[in-house]
């Protein structure tokens, strides 16, 4: 009798799918086109700011430029060859891709850039992946969304060798061995630094020519070294998975979608139960019912606005324990039962999330940070309500829903234009007088400098604050100005149209 217990996703052609190590691959001219945007897309986002120091603006309209020229030339040349598939879903991808990337264009938040940069790379890989048929499972599926992962790891790296193969077949082509193009390189260069040391000892001219590029060399600065090797390995990596797009697909390992032994999953539910439960005890009767205790530290206020990030933390460390145990034990009741206990209490962990984080922003106001938190908050809570319904409705297929929502919420999130919310917020308190508004030189302080202030700052209602205000703003625009980050005069990787209100207002 055949075994059910176990199934798997079938990703594996041997008619279509292919290793790296069984393969050998040389550029033609789209692949070199390929490298030499790859080439430009790297240098840019090294050279084009000071990726060492992203406490300003970091990365900007380079990203959107380079995402764009990378992803046309990609999409153009698989078209060509016949390899473009609109689906539905990687049209949808595609959107949220692209716009995503304009937000670099736009803004200037250097928090949300820093966190866009690993979301933009994923969304990117899958929507490519479902555009060019890599992926065999569904865009938005559980399986999909691990099967473009697993294949955006790969992809990485398996064509670091295509380009060093093609030269090497050239080379070959011109009756030349590699391995006596290297060998007569090397020995080259141990000639040559012979023969100078020798002259220099003959020609003090000479001599001390060699010396002041010796002392030129010693002031290379390090982190431009660094520089440049971020700039090959970026080169490579983009240059592999773009060009794997145009290839036959890589093996990956099946997707594994059911197990047998529910044993160990069941045990860490309990445990996490119990203490979920002792937790959501306490929450109730002290942070809910508003109860002052003694073994509160500080009083109820700070132990009210204290936590919420430790509290988020526990809520994603749950889900991907019970997203995973419902995937692997789909028909098991009693694994069904104790992920939806482990929710239900792991809802409260989240629900005291969010009461300490409203207390913390009525108290302090708003920040990135805490937009971006309150953000992930909403999505764990939506998270949970999705597992909940797949508990009671197994068949219910919780992830496109999830995938839609969470990718479609977070580009909204990025054009709502959180720099002139947080400013907007602050300046309202500031109006109101609330308690731990601060003075006009801590309104900014979360952002440090922003052009979006200038507006906002002047809604505040004291003509006087309000003119120490735009004053404050100036001058920390002339300190960046001294710093080499001339606001009238971005960089063209660092520039975006949040610029253009403040090089207005500073006339």
């Amino acid at each position: 009798m055949q075994d059910t217990s176990k199934c798997s996703l079938d990703v594996t052609d041997k008619n279509t799918e292919i290793s790296a190590a069984e393969e050998r691959v040389l550029l033609d001219a789209s692949g070199c086109v390929l490298l030499v945007c790859s080439l430009a897309a790297a240098a840019l986002f090294s050279f084009g700011h000071d990726w060492l120091n992203l406490s300003f603006h970091g990365p900007g309209i380079g990203i959107t430029v380079s995402h764009l020229v990378l992803t046309c030339l990609v999409i153009c040349t698989a078209n060509a060859r016949k390899h473009i598939k609109l689906r539905g879903q990687g049209i949808f991808l595609l959107i949220l891709s692209v716009l995503l990337s304009l937000t670099y264009a736009v803004f200037a938040n250097p928090a949300m850039r820093r966190l866009n940069l690993p979301v933009l790379c994923l969304l990117t890989a899958q929507t490519l992946f479902t555009l060019t048929e890599k992926n065999h499972a569904p865009a938005l599926s559980g399986n999909g969304l691990w099967e473009g992962l697993q294949r955006y790891g790969v992809s990485l790296f398996r064509y670091w060798k295509t380009p060093f193969q093609s030269l090497s077949e050239k080379v070959q082509t011109r009756s030349w061995s590699g391995r006596n193009l290297l060998l007569g390189i090397a020995a080259a260069l141990i000639a040559s630094m012979t023969a100078a040391y020798l002259l220099s000892t003959a020609d003090q001219v000479f001599s001390s020519i060699l010396d002041g590029a010796v002392r030129r060399a010693e002031h290379i600065r390090f982190d431009s070294v660094l520089k440049m090797l971020l700039t090959l390995l970026l080169t490579f990596m983009l240059f592999s998975h773009r060009f794997s797009l145009l290839q036959k697909p890589e093996k990956i390992h099946p997707v594994l979608c059911r197990a047998s032994d529910p044993t160990v999953v069941s045990l860490i539910l309990v445990g996490l139960s119990l203490v979920y439960a002792l937790f959501s005890y306490v929450q109730i009767r002290y942070l809910f019912a508003g109860v002052e205790s003694v073994r509160m530290s500080g009083g109820y206020a700070a132990y009210a606005r204290s936590g919420f990030f430790q509290l988020v933390a526990v809520a994603l460390l749950t889900l991907s324990i019970i997203l995973p145990a419902l995937t692997l034990f789909r028909e098991k009741r009693a694994v069904r039962v104790l992920c939806a206990v482990t929710s239900l209490l792991t809802g409260i962990i989240d629900i005291s999330a969010f009461v300490r984080m409203r207390l913390y922003t009525e108290a302090f106001g708003l920040s990135t940070l805490r937009v971006v938190t309150l953000w992930g908050i909403a999505m764990i809570m939506l998270a949970l309500l999705a597992v909940l319904g797949k508990c009671i409705k197994p068949e219910f297929r919780i992830c496109p829903v999830l995938a839609v929502i969470i990718l479609s919420s977070w580009v909204a999130l990025n054009w709502i234009n959180i720099d002139r919310t947080v400013a907007d917020n602050l300046v309202f308190r500031f109006n109101e007088g609330a308690e731990g508004s601060g003075s006009i030189q801590t309104l900014a302080s979360d952002q440090y400098w922003n052009p979006a202030y200038y507006a906002a700052f002047q809604n505040i209602e004291d003509p006087a604050a309000r003119q120490d205000a735009l004053d404050l703003l100036d001058l920390r625009a002339h300190e960046l100005q001294a710093d080499g980050r001339l606001l009238k005069e971005p960089s063209l990787y660092d520039w975006s149209l949040a610029f253009l209100p403040a090089g207005t207002d500073q006339q």
